[in-house]
């Protein structure tokens, strides 16, 4: 294995010119979608509620479903077919807060009579959600901050700055496609961009040792030459952790259900980026600051 890893020859770097050039486009379209469509929350960050509702699917019509619950709750009432089995089928209701149970109940026996079961409700008020949504920020921030932190006392500035830029890289890409899916960002969303910032900096760290250990013992080769060895040399570790790691994400966005799709479709999609930009993004990045701010490296 060893042996096939030396004889490998792929020039990261130099193929990082056109990669960069995609990754830019994409982060131009997300922040574009992000201004200019925003970032659809879930209750959990907005308050309101949902309902896993089973009925008879001989007797389902969704428009007057949808039609006869906007009329008694007074509200827009959004229905989703979820799944059908047998002679049920499921579905999922979504609202604003609603204090008031037992007018769902009335509604719904005036529409089924007793042919329809509640699963699950789940209800958030607007001022927890707020607070939800305000924690959501506060982790978010506490761990870029502190991931930073650790990146600047591990690394010299030019390893920092390129590993900060693979993580936003990371980060902006996937909120992008969220946005663009019309994805509600729920808690769960927001759990797996965390995940995805560790699995995206575990990576980095990584390959930036091993640059660090290559320039050490060649410290007078060029730069970019160590660096695409030591991305060579990391390779089969870097895609044989992704790939064992995605199969078990995909197994779980498919047999996870509804609720959990969100998270390992995130967690998908990060995984993909972040294997992609500790490759591409993250040691180019740094070579490129490197080679334009550390003058002194440059004269050493």
């Amino acid at each position: 294995m060893k042996n096939d890893i030396k004889k490998l020859s792929f020039d990261f770097i130099h193929y990082s010119k056109y990669m960069m050039s995609i990754s830019v486009i994409f982060i131009f379209i997300s922040i574009y979608s992000l201004i200019f469509k925003g970032i659809d929350m879930s209750i959990d960050f907005q308050g309101g509620t949902i309902i896993n509702l089973s009925v008879d699917r001989n007797n389902l019509n969704l428009s007057q479903l949808r039609k006869s619950l906007s009329n008694d709750l007074n509200q827009s009432v959004g229905v989703v077919e979820v799944k059908s089995e047998n002679s049920t089928t499921e579905l999922i209701l979504t609202m604003e807060y609603l204090e008031n149970e037992e007018i769902l109940h009335s509604s719904l026996k005036n529409i089924y009579s007793e042919q329809y079961n509640i699963i699950k409700i789940e209800s958030i008020g607007p001022k927890i959600g707020n607070e939800l949504k305000d924690n959501a920020q506060n982790a978010i921030l506490a761990s870029i901050i502190l991931i930073g932190l650790y990146i600047g006392i591990r690394f010299d500035g030019s390893y920092a700055m390129g590993s900060i830029l693979a993580l936003i890289h990371d980060i902006i890409i996937t909120l992008g496609i969220f946005i663009l899916l019309k994805i509600e960002i729920s808690i769960a969303v927001v759990a797996a961009f965390l995940t995805i910032v560790g699995y995206s900096l575990n990576d980095t760290i990584v390959i930036f040792d091993r640059i660090r250990e290559n320039l050490t013992k060649n410290p007078h080769r060029e730069k970019d030459k160590v660096i695409n060895e030591s991305l060579v040399q990391t390779l089969n570790r870097t895609v044989v952790t992704s790939l064992t790691t995605l199969i078990v994400v995909i197994v779980l966005y498919i047999y996870g259900g509804e609720v959990l799709r969100p998270f390992s479709l995130a967690l998908i999609i990060g995984i993909i980026l972040g294997t992609y930009s500790s490759l591409f993004v993250a040691s180019p990045a740094m070579l490129f600051l490197e080679k334009k701010y550390n003058v002194e490296t440059e004269e050493s």
